[in-house]
């Protein structure tokens, strides 16, 4: 039988020599999640899709990935123009959001921040609610690379463990790479027991799959309150809110905010302008604001929200801008972080938000003080089994997030032996060093004794003006090639200055970029790909006749036992000849 890799090589082999290609993408938010559009839009562009084998992702790149794959012909459609004209597009409402939230909280144990993440990713940055399971994509079209995704296990990373960290969620099965243990991705999150599924329960889907993968947020390095006002800022602030476009209606041919008149949504509304006017200078700006707090809030505050209450309006007057901001954000924060306390008691007759408003201010804000994230059933708990570590059998519950938080690429799953990779696409979106993800990968695999390439610490010399391309070549047929290739480089950016500015302009932790910023980004990207379409050409070909020898060292190696076996067959049954023979001239 003979197949072609791909139409730009016209180059028939038979199937056994058609080399193993991964595709990975970075972690990096939106940014890593245009870039990898642009790339993959460029692949197709170049006829260069259909040699891949698998494509991995980390933190940003699934958000694409779940956004792609969501048709299942999409390798052979225009699914990247489709998800690209999304982008641009205006986000999920409010409600829709929050009707997925409420399913999941009603039919989940396990209701965390990730549900909050995955609804506000997937609504907010993708721009679409994908219910399907990932299971359902086992019987899909089989031209698309076959997809994987990756988490680690937050508690074990913290511990710098190895083997038990890195999690892998394919179509067929999900579980830990480095320990080789699986479970089918369509029982993932149910209850085990010893190997035995006791509870059934329900399988995430592709919203809650992007809020696993992108919590990047969970690390709890990160600022509580930090990440607190972001969130409130996305949902209630600026002109760009979900809360916003929520209750902006047409009047008279002008556009006209709304704010439903029930409580919860008037305090919001209230926080909402302290917070953005805080730096104003005009003191009697704020003092409105919270004169009207006053009215609603008395009875409903807890002990810092008290300080409401002892300030007056000439005080406030005498109080310095700085002093006006510490005590806003201070009060603000309090607030936010327990809106139970306020909002808990109210039936608001006059609530016209139809809910969505007071539902995450009362359900999604408390979280915060918990701050949970990834809760899901270990189906390894009281599994009895040597290669399992006893720590791990001894949990109920793991918690998975974001894998960018240990390793920015999503080496792990393709460093798998049984996967045999021959060449590695590495598109790295990293904000900083990119070759951060290079290093931090041979590390894992020196750990685990998995192959790979030579890598020169040189390069790192290089991280603030890389090249747009970098080979680390395979010293032998088990052992993949690297094609590793940094977002912004010297080849698509004009020195180092550039680089510099355009790293600081596609932050990871930064509101959804606009249309000309996304169009700008997608460029990048396929320039990236488009500049180097002949020297992964090139690598294929090489990947090709690495899969030749491999193929040629078995065959000898077989050919070799088969000469020991036969030559010490000869000599036996001639040793046993020759024994009774004389066994017989003396009897």
């Amino acid at each position: 039988m003979s197949v072609c890799v791909s139409p730009p090589l016209s180059l028939p082999i038979s199937q056994e020599d058609v080399p193993n290609i991964a595709l990975l993408g970075s972690g990096g938010g939106e940014r890593a999640a245009v870039g990898m559009l642009g790339s993959l839009h460029q692949l197709a562009q170049d006829n260069l899709l259909g040699s891949l084998l698998y494509m991995c992702g980390v933190s940003g790149t699934t958000w694409c990935m779940s956004s792609l794959y969501s048709d299942p012909d999409w390798s052979l459609n225009k699914r990247c123009d489709e998800v690209i004209k999304k982008l641009k597009g205006p986000t999920v409402g409010l409600k829709k959001a929050v009707d997925w939230l409420k399913q999941w909280k009603d039919s989940d144990q396990d209701f965390t921040l990730t549900n909050f993440w995955g609804a506000f990713t997937a609504s907010y940055f993708m721009k679409e609610m994908d219910t399907r399971r990932l299971s359902d994509d086992a019987h899909r079209n089989s031209t698309n690379p076959y997809p994987i995704y990756s988490a680690i296990e937050l508690n074990r990373n913290k511990q710098h463990c190895t083997e038990a960290v890195w999690f892998e969620m394919t179509p067929h099965e999900s579980g830990f790479s480095g320990l080789g243990a699986f479970v089918p991705t369509s029982c993932f999150r149910s209850q085990f027991e010893d190997g035995i599924m006791t509870e059934k329960r329900k399988e995430m889907d592709m919203v809650l799959l992007q809020g696993v993968c992108g919590s990047a947020i969970a690390d709890r390095q990160m600022d509580t309150a930090y990440v607190g006002k972001k969130i409130w800022h996305v949902l209630f602030e600026g002109q760009d809110s979900m809360m916003l476009k929520e209750n902006m209606n047409m009047v008279g041919g002008s556009r006209k905010v709304e704010v439903c008149e029930c409580v919860p949504s008037q305090v919001v509304w209230c926080v909402s302008e302290l917070m953005v006017n805080a730096e104003d200078p005009d003191p009697l700006k704020t003092w409105k604001v919270i004169t009207t707090l006053r009215q609603l809030l008395e009875g409903h505050v807890s002990s810092k929200g008290e300080m409401l209450w002892n300030m007056d309006s000439e005080s406030w007057k005498r109080t310095s801008l700085e002093e006006r901001k510490k005590f806003i954000e201070t009060v603000s924060l309090e607030l936010i972080l327990t809106s139970d306390s306020w909002t808990k008691d109210w039936k608001d007759q006059r609530c016209t938000c139809n809910g969505s408003i007071w539902w995450i201010v009362q359900n999604i804000f408390p979280l915060l003080i918990k701050w949970e994230w990834g809760t899901t059933c270990n189906f390894l708990f009281k599994f009895q089994d040597t290669r399992v570590p006893k720590w791990m059998a001894d949990q109920e519950k793991i918690h998975l997030v974001d894998a960018a938080l240990k390793m920015n690429s999503p080496y792990p799953p393709i460093l798998r032996t049984s996967r045999k990779v021959d060449l590695i696409i590495s598109l790295d979106f990293s904000k900083e060093d990119p070759f951060e993800t290079v290093f931090s990968a041979k590390q894992y695999a020196d750990e685990l004794k998995l192959h790979f390439p030579p890598v020169k610490e040189s390069v790192r010399e290089e991280k603030d003006h890389p090249q747009d391309c970098y080979v680390f070549e395979g010293r032998c047929p088990e052992e993949p090639t690297i094609m590793h290739m940094p977002l912004f480089n010297l080849r698509n950016c004009k020195g180092e200055e550039e680089i510099k500015k355009e790293r600081e302009k596609y932050t990871t932790f930064q509101l959804h970029y606009g249309v000309s910023d996304i169009e700008h980004l997608l460029k990048k990207a396929q320039d990236n790909l488009k500049n180097n379409k002949d020297r992964i050409l090139e690598q294929i070909l090489l990947a090709v006749k690495r899969r030749k020898n491999r193929k040629s060292v078995a065959q000898v190696f077989i050919c070799g036992v088969k000469y020991f076996l036969s030559t010490l067959w000869e000599y036996l049954y001639f040793n046993y000849l020759r024994m009774t023979t004389f066994a017989s001239l003396h009897s």
